[in-house]
């Protein structure tokens, strides 16, 4: 017959192997767990072994195993990523205000508000992870930096004024070849740079705005002077017919007499 302190053994020993149970199941799933890499769409996935560093084959969207514990799996974003600059506080990647300052060709100080639309380059995220590492920290490396850097450069080809006229267009495109060439260099495909808006000066500004409305005033009194001279031309144009109408009446009387006459006895009926 079992004794209490048999039983209370036995009750040691099963209780010594369920716990040994449990922490198997538990190494195996975390085991399980941590060889499993899902790569979400539009991502792509990099591996750093313990003992050969960063691997160079990179892991497509899906499911993907690897070796618990010793390789560690970081998934990047290959999709459009956006960075903002905006002098507008909250608007940007930074709370502050953010907004670049550059100086002009001409020497005005103008403020301009960006946003750049870019990707990784999903074959080389390897490399991008090897030298510069996640968003975080490429973003603070190459993006900001090389957009601010590059935005003040084509900013001082061009007058300040060019930056809300006709030359716009040739503004950004500099602006686009210049930033996709930095970028490349570091595996980072530039999609398009957003010129959001231009700020200006207090001082430049008013005397912008002063030119404007001298200009609307030179364009009002053009067009009267235009309206006036129109005017002018029709009034001659008038003129010049009602007198070859005279004219030619005038001949055709002096060549005709009976139409005096007709036109007296008509007078006198």
């Amino acid at each position: 017959m079992a004794t209490v302190v048999d039983l209370k053994q036995k009750f040691q020993g099963m209780k010594l192997k369920v716990g040994i149970t449990a922490a198997i199941i538990i190494v195996v799933v975390l085991i399980i767990l941590d060889g499993l890499v899902s790569v979400p769409a539009g991502h792509v996935g990099v591996i750093f072994d313990r003992g050969r560093g960063v691997l160079e084959n990179e892991l497509d969207e899906g499911l993907h195993l690897k070796i618990p514990f010793w390789q560690q799996a970081t998934v990047m974003n290959a999709r459009t990523q956006e960075y903002t600059m905006s002098i507008a506080q909250g608007e940007g990647y930074k709370a502050d205000d953010d907004s670049i300052e550059s100086r002009s060709k001409d020497g005005q100080v103008v403020w301009v508000d960006a946003t750049i639309l870019f990707h990784i380059n999903k074959t080389e995220a390897d490399d991008i992870y090897r030298e510069l590492g996640t968003a975080r920290d490429y973003y603070a490396k190459i993006i900001r930096p090389r957009a601010r850097e590059v935005i003040r450069e084509v900013v001082a080809r061009y007058n300040a004024l060019d930056l809300v006229s006709e030359a716009r267009p040739d503004i950004v495109a500099d602006m686009n070849a210049d930033l996709q060439e930095a970028y490349g260099r570091h595996n980072i495909e530039l999609e398009e740079v957003v010129l959001r808006n231009v700020t200006y000066s207090v001082d430049f500004a008013n005397a912008i705005e002063e030119k404007e409305v001298a200009r609307q005033r030179i364009k009002t009194a053009e067009y009267q002077k235009d309206q006036a001279e129109q005017l002018k031309e029709k009034l001659i144009i008038e003129a010049q017919a009602e007198a070859e109408a005279i004219r030619l009446k005038g001949d055709s009387l002096r060549s005709n007499p009976e139409v005096i006459q007709l036109e007296f006895v008509n007078k006198l009926g």
